[in-house]
This record gives structure tokens, sequence and C-alpha cells, in this order.
């Protein structure tokens, strides 16, 4: 009798989400089956920056998973809600970086690295008029105004064959979150993607309470 292949225990993750456009955009990607499948992802949208620290707080002391991350906008300068969260992140955990390795930033908004999977762009703002004709130009979505129709539908036109630019393109832009039109997803990526976990046992440790 041939022996039992061995159960593979998931790596289990939280992503709090700061919005609509985060949530269903982070949604895709695992949708995709982009990621190696020892990692699971449970996707929670707060609906706002501000509601950020305390579901993190709560989930965190729920202990549920192994490590949480969030996804979120660092707005416009001076960025006050964006630091706010991560102080109250670090605050929270009586680390003073801690937040620097669980956010996953976008600047000025995740509509940045939406559209990094249609062409190159970098998004000085998060208006949604002011960039409208940029998403008009890239996804052929006119009047982009962040309802969430227009949020799957743009969400539906990313496919597995535009990962790899998205992901060159992402890369390109990983600059300090006060560098306007960057993104720190490139890192986090690498890391779904592979089964080797060290680098959640190690952010574990450098957020430790």
């Amino acid at each position: 009798m041939s022996a039992l292949p061995p159960i593979r225990r998931k790596h289990r993750i939280c992503v709090i989400c700061e919005g609509y456009e985060d949530y269903h955009y982070f949604n895709r990607l695992i949708a995709l089956n982009l990621w190696d499948a020892s990692y699971s992802f449970t996707t929670i949208n707060v609906k706002s920056a501000s509601n950020i620290p305390a579901r993190f707080q709560n989930e965190y002391q729920n202990d549920r998973y192994e490590i949480i991350l969030v996804f979120c906008d660092t707005d416009k300068e001076p960025y006050r809600e964006y630091t706010l969260v991560k102080n109250k992140i670090n605050s929270f955990l009586g680390k003073r970086k801690a937040s620097d390795k669980l956010v996953i930033f976008a600047n000025p908004c995740t509509m940045q690295i939406v559209l990094l999977h249609f062409g190159d762009v970098s998004l000085k703002n998060q208006g949604k008029k002011t960039n409208s004709a940029e998403i008009e130009r890239l996804t052929g979505i006119p009047g982009y105004d962040a309802h969430e129709k227009q949020i799957q539908t743009l969400c539906g036109k990313i496919t597995r064959a535009s990962y790899p630019d998205m992901k060159k393109r992402a890369e390109a832009i990983n600059y300090p979150d006060t560098v306007s039109g960057s993104t720190n997803i490139s890192a986090y990526l690498k890391w779904f993607e592979k089964p080797d976990d060290h680098w959640i046992a190690e952010i574990r440790k450098a957020c430790a309470q």
C-alpha cells in the first residue's frame, strides 16, 4: 500500500482593505489563482481608512490568522490619515516601524496598481474625475466614478496574462510611500508566489508584542 501524501497546511492570511476598489482588486487577484496554494487569503472591506486600526486590532486579538496585512491608499500630501493608520498600528503592537512591514500601499491610490495591468501610468492624486481620462485610455471604461459595477467591470478586465506586466511595472516604481506614483506591492507578490514561508515568520518576529 502506497503512503498517503503529506497534508499541506495552509497559511491563513488576512488582508484588511481600505475600501471597495482595494477589496475587489485583491479578490480578483486571488480568483485568478496566481499565488502559491499554501496561502489562504481572507479579505475584509472596512470601507474607510479610519476603520482600519480598530479592525486590525480586533483581528489580531482574535488570533485567527498567521499574519494580518493592510491594503490601502496613501491619499495625498501630507498623508494625515495614512500616517495616522500606521501610527495606530505601531502603537498597538508596541513597535515603532511595524506597519512598514504590514501595509501594502499605493501612492496616491490603489488605482495606480490596477492600471499597471494595462500600461504605464503615474497618478498624481485620488480624484476620480482627474483620473477618469487615464482610466478610459487604458481600460476603455468611460466616466469612471468608482461605483461598484464599474469597479467589478474594471477588475474583470484583469487577467492572468496581464499579471506579469503589472508586476514588472510595479517593481519599477517600488519607491518610498512619500513618492507619487509608487507602490510596494511587488515585494508581497513575490512572497505570495512561493511556498517559502519564512517571510511570515520574519514579519511576525519583527512585529511581536
